[in-house]
C-alpha cells in the first residue's frame, strides 16, 4: 500500500540513524522499501544493498543533485512500484514520538483535495527560529482541521520533501529540472485553487520529527 522512499547521497552515518529511528517509531502498511542513492557510485549502492537487504536500492549514473535525484527516484517507482502511496524520507530525520502512516493514508483517502500530509520538524532557518517554528512564522496561512481524534493543519504555502505521505499518482506530474525545484513544483501544484497540503497534528503540537542534517552534501537545491 505504501512505498517507503528514502533519499540519500552518501551520508551513511546519518542514514543509519534515520532508518533506526524510523524502525523504532513508525508503523503502517508499508509494502515496499526503496533507497535512492545519489552518490553515482555503483560500489556504494551495492554496499547499501548489503546493509539494507529489505530495500531496493536504485541510483543514476553520476550525481544528479536534489531535483534530479527526485526525478529519477519517481521515474524508477513509476516503473517498478505497485503502491498507492509514497512516504518520502530524506536521510537526515529522526522521530520524536511514534507515528502511524496508516492515519495519513486514511486522511488522503477521505480528503482528495489534500496533495500531501507531512510531519512537522523543528524550526531550522533563521526566520523560523525567530518566529518560534514553521507554523508560527505564518500562523494565518494555516487552517485547523479535525476528523474524530485526528487533527491537522491545511495550507497552500509549499509542497515539502520533509517526511511526508502523498499519493502515487502525484509522481505522474514529474519533478522540475533546475534550481529552486521544490518551490516551482509547489507553484505548479497550487495552480489548482482547491489543492492544499497539510501538517498532521494540532497547531500547538511540538515537532514530530527532528532534522539532524547539519550539512547538505547534495547539489542543486
Amino acid at each position: 500500500m505504501i512505498a517507503l522512499l528514502v533519499m540519500t547521497d552518501g551520508r551513511d552515518d546519518v542514514l543509519a540513524e534515520t532508518l533506526a529511528s524510523f524502525a523504532a517509531n513508525v508503523t503502517g502498511p508499508i509494502s515496499e522499501r526503496w533507497i535512492h542513492d545519489d552518490t553515482g557510485d555503483r560500489h556504494h549502492s551495492a554496499h547499501l544493498a548489503e546493509l539494507y537487504p529489505d530495500f531496493t536500492v536504485v541510483t543514476s549514473p553520476g550525481r544528479s543533485g536534489f531535483g534530479g535525484a527526485i526525478r529519477n527516484a519517481w521515474s524508477r517507482l513509476r516503473l517498478g512500484s505497485g503502491a498507492r502511496f509514497v512516504f518520502h524520507l530524506e536521510d537526515d530525520f529522526t522521530w520524536n514520538r511514534p507515528a502511524d502512516l496508516g492515519e495519513l493514508a486514511d486522511l488522503l483517502d477521505l480528503y482528495p483535495h489534500l496533495a500531501q500530509i507531512a510531519y512537522r520538524r523543528q524550526a531550522w532557518n533563521a526566520e523560523e527560529i525567530a518566529a518560534g517554528g514553521i507554523v508560527e512564522q505564518h500562523p494565518e496561512d494555516y487552517t485547523d482541521c479535525a476528523a474524530g481524534e485526528l487533527q491537522w493543519l491545511e495550507h497552500r504555502r509549499f509542497f515539502t520533501t520533509n517526511p511526508s505521505l502523498y499519493r502515487f499518482d502525484l509522481l505522474e506530474r514529474g519533478w522540475p529540472a533546475g534550481a529552486h525545484s521544490e518551490g516551482r513544483f509547489s507553484l505548479d501544484l497550487f495552480a489548482d485553487p482547491a489543492r492544499r497540503c497539510a501538517f498532521i497534528g494540532p497547531r500547538d503540537s511540538p515537532p514530530w520529527v527532528h532534522h539532524i542534517g547539519a550539512k547538505r552534501k547534495g547539489k542543486g537545491y
